[in-house]
């Protein structure tokens, strides 16, 4: 049944093949060649007309819409009608007259019919194939197979005149024919030769290949044991000796592929970055431990809320997708951890989406090293105040705003009265707890917004931002009692306060005038007796 099957279906591809190719060659093939021939010959008539225009034009032949013709005119036509093998040529005017041609009996006659008025003068190219022993457009019967064609000249829509352009064709004709009926006879037998070579191809070539085909598809099922039987050194067997080897091949790219996978398994379930990926069509398809812990979440959970909605703001992620985390902050504060998220849309190379991807990196720690780190810059070690580089920084700041807004703000500048006494009788130990003791009692008693510093040695300062002249003077006062009332160790200091007023104690444009003004107040305070407040004198005092 097989092999009838087979017969039959050659026969019939055979006979198909010995009647569709003449007919085809006959109706469609001869006539598309004869198609393309005239189009050739057409370009190269319309070539040859707008040269010959452009020649009218250089030579100034054209003058108030009527052409010239001069005998250096028509002598490059004759050079031109040889160097394009133009059999025959006219020139016609606007009216239809034949000013020029290649035959002087055709000059001075018009042409009155309907194409020339109705369409060439129009500015519609006009081109006719003209068989042997037929009528010309013009009516003049041919020995020849020509092309005819009517090319317009035009001047910014204006109708100047006509080139009518003869190409011979009768020897290309002639070839064509000629070499089509002869391919139609090769091809036919080539058909009827078909038929012999299936049944050949079918005992020699169709039987292995379709053992190797079956072989391919147990592979392409996921058989990659499966192996094509290779008999003789024929292509074949060749061909079954390569997909063998390619299996091979595929099976041990199988096996690495399947190491990389557990490795890359491995990487992923013990990363401390936690890690969410997505297919192309925007599904969670990847949810790793450390993503479940840093976002407090099942990985069940995470897939269910989508990518967007990991951090519970879909705003977020969706610009993080869109500019690649450009503009938005990457770090985000969620479940008690500050996270920095890089999240961005993986583009294949033929610009296919793949998915994307958000790494999920726990910073808390080093926040908070961060911040430690930036505390220690601005503190006083031994004291736990701000040091002296932060406190020119935040007076410079609060001149600054005071003076553009007009507000009031007091530096205190105080020391502990006879310190260095003290340090020689107690020892340095004590004296530094006396220092921290006042910086603590400092903390407790100033407000919130005032800025407590350590000046040097056992000089303090602070800074009373937005606050007026009397506040001023009784939170100085009001401390100074607390340092006179405190004991530290059994032990009691004093200290004595300087106080500069901006602008009641002078408009400073810089921290070196109110912290000068501020330390003559502090002059004045010692010189009065210590354990007192003091705001500088109208005149500049000396500088201890």
């Amino acid at each position: 049944m097989i092999r009838y099957r087979f017969l039959r279906q050659s026969f019939l591809v055979s006979l198909l093949i010995a009647v569709a190719i003449p007919l085809y060659t006959i109706f469609f093939l001869l006539p598309s060649l004869t198609a393309q021939l005239v189009n050739t010959f057409e370009e190269n008539a319309i070539s040859v007309a707008h040269h010959l225009s452009a020649m009218l034009r250089e030579h100034h032949l054209l003058q108030d819409g009527q052409i010239a013709i001069s005998q250096d005119f028509m002598d490059e036509v004759k050079k031109i009608s040889r160097d394009f093998h133009v059999s025959k040529h006219r020139i016609f005017s606007r009216t239809g007259k034949i000013i020029a041609a290649s035959e002087e009996k055709d000059i001075g006659t018009v042409n009155k019919n309907d194409y020339f008025h109705q369409k060439v003068a129009a500015g519609q190219i006009f081109t006719k194939v003209i068989e042997k022993d037929e009528k010309t457009m013009d009516g003049e019967t041919i020995q020849k197979d020509v092309v005819e064609t009517y090319v317009p000249m035009m001047d910014n829509g204006q109708f100047l005149g006509a080139f009518e352009i003869y190409f011979d064709i009768t020897k290309q004709k002639h070839n064509l024919n000629r070499l089509t009926f002869q391919s139609s006879a090769i091809l036919i037998s080539i058909g009827f030769g078909f038929f012999g070579l299936l049944l050949f191809v079918r005992h020699s070539v169709v039987r292995p290949i379709s053992a190797v085909t079956d072989a391919m598809v147990r592979m392409a099922q996921g058989d990659l044991e499966q192996r094509a039987p290779v008999n003789g050194k024929d292509e074949i067997s060749t061909m079954a000796s390569i997909f063998n080897h390619m299996c091979e091949q595929l099976q041990e790219s199988h096996r690495g592929l399947k190491r990389e996978k557990n490795k890359l398994t491995t990487i992923l379930l013990g990363a401390r970055e936690g890690i969410v990926a997505t297919n192309a069509d925007g599904e969670i398809s990847l949810v790793n431990p450390a993503a479940q812990r840093l976002l407090g979440k099942s990985e069940e959970s995470i897939i269910a809320d989508g990518f967007l909605q990991m951090f519970d703001d879909p705003d977020f992620m969706k610009h993080c997708l869109e500019g690649a985390g450009t503009g938005m902050p990457d770090t985000i504060v969620y479940n008690n951890h500050v996270l920095k998220i890089y999240a961005s849309t993986i583009v294949a190379p033929d610009a296919g989406t793949i998915g994307s991807a958000a790494l999920i990196r726990d910073i808390t720690d080093e926040k908070k090293l961060e911040e430690k780190l930036r505390k220690l810059s601005h503190t006083d070690g031994l004291t736990g105040l701000l040091n002296r580089r932060r406190m020119d920084e935040l007076l410079t700041d609060e001149i600054n705003r005071a003076i553009r807004y007009h507000l009031e703000f007091g530096v205190l500048l105080f020391d502990v009265d006879h310190f260095k006494q003290f340090n020689d009788r107690h020892g340095h130990a004590q004296g530094d707890r006396i220092l921290q003791g006042i910086a603590a009692a400092m903390t407790g008693h100033f407000r919130n917004v005032d800025f407590c510093c350590r000046y040097g040695g056992e000089e303090f300062l602070v800074i009373m931002p937005s606050t007026i002249h009397p506040g001023i003077m009784e939170a100085a006062e009001r401390f100074r009692i607390r340092i006179e009332e405190m004991t530290i160790d059994g032990l009691k200091v004093t200290i004595s306060i300087g106080v500069a007023v901006y602008p009641q104690s002078g408009h400073f444009k810089s921290s070196e005038e109110i912290l000068k003004a501020a330390d003559a107040a502090l002059y004045e305070a010692k010189s009065a007796g210590r354990n007192c407040v003091r705001l500088p004198s109208p005149t500049e005092s000396p500088m201890r």
